[in-house]
């Protein structure tokens, strides 16, 4: 029998760590989409002061990018810092730009560079901790 020209799917581990890293970047934006669906309700039936929101809608977002890179670790089989890391600052990026595309007024670049360096470090730690998590597939 000849051997067929087809491609195995291993041959595209590299582009089949991207494609699962941007699959858990959305899965982190639904959590933080519940979860700032919560802090609303919160909002708006208790008493809880509005000056909470910007600080919880800051820490949801790195709480984001920790957990897009503690499943994109987890998956990535080695390297949980590094895929981590990535999916963090990757995860920080698609909001500015979605941000950018919604909102008129660019954000400032600084802070856009400083939210993707202090999302890259969550991204990392999640990372970490998502490489050293035992897997239950």
């Amino acid at each position: 029998m000849s051997e067929s020209n087809s491609v195995s799917p291993d041959s595209f581990s590299g582009f089949g760590k991207i494609v699962k890293g941007i699959k858990f970047i959305l899965i982190s934006y639904i959590v933080s989409l519940l979860l700032i669906v919560l802090l609303a309700a919160l909002l708006a039936y208790t008493s809880l002061p509005e000056a909470v929101s910007a600080p919880t809608v800051s820490a949801i977002t790195y709480f984001a990018a920790f957990l897009s890179g503690f499943l994109t670790a987890r998956s990535a089989g080695g390297r949980g810092w590094m895929w981590g890391m990535l999916s963090g600052i990757g995860n920080i990026l698609l909001l500015s730009l979605a941000g950018l595309l919604l909102y008129s007024g660019a954000p400032a670049p600084g802070r856009v560079l400083v939210t993707a360096i202090c999302g890259g470090i969550a991204g990392a730690v999640g990372g970490i901790l998502g490489i050293n998590s035992k897997k239950t597939d």
